[in-house]
C-alpha cells in the first residue's frame, strides 16, 4: 500500500512539475485572493474548481469520477497531464479530457454524461490521460462546472520573473485573506496519499490474527524442541560449559532461527513488491519501493523476544533436572 501511495504521489508531482506555487486546495478561495493573484505580474496562473461527472457505461453502470474544471489555456500553460492521445489545448466548452478507464476514450468521440449539478450534456473527447494508479480524474471547463467555486490556483513564474518579488506578493495576498500558499514541493508533500484509519484497522485485524498464531506456533515449537535436549545440555555441562554459557547458546540458536525466518519472509515480500513495482511501471507510473520499516521491525523484535524466552526458559528448567541413567537411576 505504501508503494502504491508513492506511485500516486509521483503522479501528482509530475502533473504540477511546471508549477512553482499552489494556493488553496482545502475549500473555496477568498474572491479577493483570486482577483489579486490573477493579476500577479511575472506569473501565469490557473484557477481551478473541484467538481464531478457521472457517466453511464455498458448501459447499466453509473460511474462517478472526480473532476477539476480549469480554463484550457491556463491549464495547458501550467499542468503536465499524462496524456496518451490529444492535447490539453484542444479542451473547450464542448469537450472534456477523460482517462483510459472510461468506456468512451477515443479522441473525437462524443460521450453523454451528467455534470456535477445534474445537467446531462454530450461532450467531445478532447484528450485522453493514461490510467495510472486510477486517480487522474477528468478535466472539463468552468462552463461545465456551474456552481463550483475556485478552490485552487496554480502559479508558474514566467522566464525572467523576479522570484522573490512574486513570492512576496503571493504570501502577502495569502496573509491578507487567510489563504495558504505553498511551494510545489510542500503542496505535493501535503497531498501525499496516506492509508486511512479504516484500511489500517482492517490490515491490523487480519495481520494481528495471523501474527498471533504464528507467534504461538513459534513458541510451541521451541518449547518442545528445547525440552527434549536434556541429555545434550548435560553433555555440554560435563565438557565444562557453565549454565550461563549453555543458556546463551540456546538464546543464540533461537535468534538464528528468527533470522532465517526473517530472511525467507523478506525474500517473499521482496518478490511481492517487485511484482507491484512492475505493475506500476506497466501503467507508466514511476515509484520507488516503499517499506514501512517500523512495522516489520516491530514484528521481528516481537518474534525474537518470543523465541528467546520460549527457548531459554525450558533450557533453564532442563538444566535444573538431571537426566535419568540407563537403569532409571539419577545421574
Amino acid at each position: 500500500m505504501a508503494t502504491i501511495g508513492e506511485g500516486r504521489a509521483a503522479e501528482t508531482a509530475a502533473t504540477v512539475s511546471g508549477v512553482d506555487y499552489v494556493a488553496g486546495g482545502g475549500g473555496p478561495l477568498d474572491p479577493r485572493f483570486v482577483q489579486r493573484v490573477r493579476n500577479l505580474p511575472g506569473a501565469v496562473t490557473s484557477a481551478s474548481r473541484s467538481t464531478g461527472v457521472t457517466v453511464l457505461e455498458e448501459g447499466t453502470a453509473l460511474v462517478s469520477s472526480e473532476a477539476r474544471a480549469a480554463d484550457p489555456a491556463a491549464l495547458a500553460a501550467t499542468a503536465r497531464l499524462p496524456l496518451v492521445a490529444g492535447r490539453t489545448g484542444d479542451l473547450d466548452d464542448g469537450s472534456v479530457i477523460v482517462n483510459e478507464e472510461w468506456e468512451t476514450r477515443t479522441v473525437g468521440q462524443r460521450v453523454s454524461l451528467w455534470l456535477g449539478g445534474g445537467r446531462k450534456v454530450s461532450l467531445r473527447v478532447a484528450a485522453v490521460m493514461r490510467t495510472g494508479t486510477g486517480s487522474n480524474g477528468v478535466y472539463p471547463t468552468p462552463a461545465n462546472a456551474a456552481g463550483a467555486a475556485i478552490d485552487r490556483i496554480d502559479v508558474r513564474l514566467r522566464a525572467g520573473a523576479d522570484r522573490t518579488a512574486v513570492r512576496a506578493l503571493l504570501e502577502k495576498a495569502g496573509r491578507d485573506t487567510g489563504t495558504p500558499v505553498l511551494t510545489r514541493d510542500a503542496w505535493v508533500a501535503a497531498q501525499h496519499p496516506r492509508t486511512g484509519g479504516n484500511a489500517r484497522a482492517g490490515l491490523l485485524l487480519i495481520l494481528g490474527i495471523a501474527l498471533l498464531y504464528t507467534g504461538i506456533a513459534l513458541a510451541n515449537t521451541l518449547v518442545m524442541a528445547t525440552s527434549d535436549r536434556v541429555h545434550e545440555f548435560a553433555s555440554l555441562r560435563l565438557t565444562g560449559a557453565t549454565r550461563s554459557q549453555v543458556l546463551r547458546l540456546v538464546a543464540v540458536e533461537a535468534l538464528i532461527v528468527v533470522a532465517v525466518g526473517a530472511g525467507l519472509g523478506g525474500a517473499v515480500a521482496g518478490l511481492n513488491l517487485l511484482g507491484v513495482k512492475g505493475a506500476l511501471e506497466l501503467l507508466a507510473v514511476s515509484s520507488p519501493v516503499a517499506v514501512p520499516w517500523a512495522s516489520p521491525g516491530g514484528v521481528l523484535a516481537a518474534c525474537a523476544a518470543a523465541a528467546t524466552v520460549s527457548a531459554v526458559l525450558p533450557a533453564l528448567a532442563a538444566l535444573r533436572t538431571r537426566p535419568a541413567g540407563p537403569a532409571g537411576t539419577r545421574e
